[in-house]
């Protein structure tokens, strides 16, 4: 399978993947510029960048790149001596070849309880090269590609039935935003009793429900671990329509994602 292929692959996929370019290539070296070879996280390759050594340590370059997730270039030395600021390849073509590395990490899930008025609004002004957006909802009328054109998903299912196979990948984002109080509750004692764990769950509310559910949720379970609930859900910029309730989602859901300071509407502490 050709690179570019595998690529778009891997892209449809939600998949991540490392793509390392030789940028520059000096002296004799088997190492051409433009060569380029894709390893994605469990070690399978696509592609070359000359083979030996050099092309060993780049895949191992590109393996331990998913933790940083930042793109950079390497040079690599093909002598039988290496200078400071290159790695020795322990190859004696006597050249030497500059590597690109370019990590593409998949799009992070948001999973989007509740296909009502406000999902809607949310949907369309997520980021969509950043984020990959799932509707749920028990109401086969408010679970449709044709209610939810801008998700990525749309599922119709009860809520129990489906919280009980729900594995999200740790860094994802979760937002409660059902059509009445008992199903926010029955979601979030769900996600608890499940250990689920993501980066983010916001859940609506006014402070007298959302009291209302923590206190419950305390009393029914023995210690939930709520630290990473967000309840009233969104940042304070004012105003309470459906589009502006999911700007304020939006705005609160990429705060966190960022690491940045935001004046959260939540109670929870």
């Amino acid at each position: 399978m050709k690179l570019l292929e595998k690529s778009l692959e891997l892209k449809r996929a939600n998949t991540s993947y490392v793509t390392a370019t030789v940028i520059q290539a000096d002296g004799s070296t088997p190492a051409k510029i433009g060569a380029k070879i894709l390893v994605e996280s469990d070690g399978k390759t696509t592609g070359t960048v000359g083979g030996g050594n050099l092309e060993k340590m780049v895949i191992r370059e590109c393996l331990s790149a998913f933790d940083t997730a930042a793109n950079f270039s390497k040079i690599y030395d093909l002598s039988d001596a290496s200078e400071q600021d290159t790695q020795n390849t322990g190859m004696i073509c006597g050249g030497s070849a500059t590597v690109f590395f370019e990590v593409t990490i998949p799009r992070k899930k948001i999973y989007i309880f509740g296909g009502g008025h406000v999902s809607q609004a949310l949907e369309k002004v997520i980021p969509k090269e950043k984020y990959s957006i799932i509707i749920i909802d028990n109401r086969r009328e408010f679970a449709s590609k044709t209610f939810h054109a801008h998700a990525d998903e749309v599922v119709y299912a009860e809520y129990n039935s489906f919280l009980k196979k729900f594995h999200p990948e740790k860094g994802s984002f979760i937002v409660i935003v059902t059509h009445g109080h008992a199903h926010d509750y029955e979601i979030m004692k769900g996600l608890l009793e499940n250990s689920i764990k993501v980066k983010y769950i916001g859940m609506i509310g006014s402070k007298k429900k959302v009291m209302s559910t923590v206190n419950k949720l305390k009393k029914e379970l023995k210690d939930p671990d709520l630290s990473n609930l967000y309840s009233p859900i969104g940042v304070d910029i004012g105003g309470s329509s459906p589009a502006e309730i999911a700007i304020s989602i939006a705005a609160e859901i990429m705060a966190i994602d960022n690491e940045r300071p935001a004046q959260h509407l939540s109670i929870i502490t």
